[in-house]
């Protein structure tokens, strides 16, 4: 079972990768600028559960090392483990964003999941995100159980449903919003200065705004 076999770093913990505290230069993980892709089958909640792990570039918040190592993430836990000599382990920094290369049949798609945006809700900045789409108009999404109320605590980990998640815009000057697939209701939730130039976007590309793919859309036309 994981959590038997893990060994917890917090931030006045000894452990790390280079068996010395973070930041030490002796032994240290080189980084890494490309990583190999990993065959996928299933979810990383899957990935999690079974335990298989899965090569990650890491960033972190206050250095601006990169380590490439195995991590397996827990989306509804919002939990981040690395494997190294075989102990499983926390990191000692707090992570910034983390990038997997997934393969999936002949092609690979690149997930980045990332932290430290405002608080929102439930949420803190130390919620982890997927970025949807990238640059100065984002789109993120979110699977933490702090963003619905869960009622099935008694059952094992594997027999439990999560089929809510909740998708994010943030916007340039730190602006963070729960976005909703209704155009009138998205419109709502945009900062007053952005929401003109995406409507006039959704009118001439006629934008359905029903599923996540024409939300990508959307805010990929906002970053052109």
């Amino acid at each position: 079972m994981l959590l038997a076999t893990l060994m917890f770093v917090t931030a006045h913990g000894q452990s790390s990768p280079n068996n010395g505290g973070f930041g030490s230069n002796s032994s240290r993980m080189i980084p890494m600028t490309q990583l190999p892709t990993t065959d996928i089958k299933d979810g990383i909640q899957d990935r999690f559960l079974h335990q298989e792990w899965t090569p990650a570039l890491v960033s972190f918040r206050h250095s601006s090392d990169q380590w490439q190592v195995p991590i397996l993430f827990d989306i509804y836990s919002n939990k981040l483990y690395f494997l190294h000599e075989k102990q499983i382990l926390e990191f000692v920094d707090s992570v910034s964003e983390f990038t997997m290369n997934l393969s999936r049949r002949d092609d690979s798609v690149k997930v980045t999941f990332r932290s430290f945006y405002p608080p929102i809700e439930q949420n803190t900045i130390e919620t982890f995100y997927q970025v949807m789409v990238d640059g100065q108009f984002q789109l993120l999404k979110c699977k933490a159980k702090t963003i619905y109320l869960y009622k099935e605590q008694d059952l094992p980990e594997e027999r439990r449903t999560y089929d809510k998640q909740l998708l994010y815009g943030y916007f340039p000057g730190k602006q963070l919003v729960v976005l909703k697939k209704d155009k009138d209701q998205l419109l709502a939730s945009f900062p007053p200065e952005y929401a003109p130039l995406a409507r006039s976007i959704i009118e001439s590309k006629k934008l359905k705004l029903k599923n996540e793919e024409s939300l990508r859309e959307l805010f990929s036309a906002l970053n052109e």
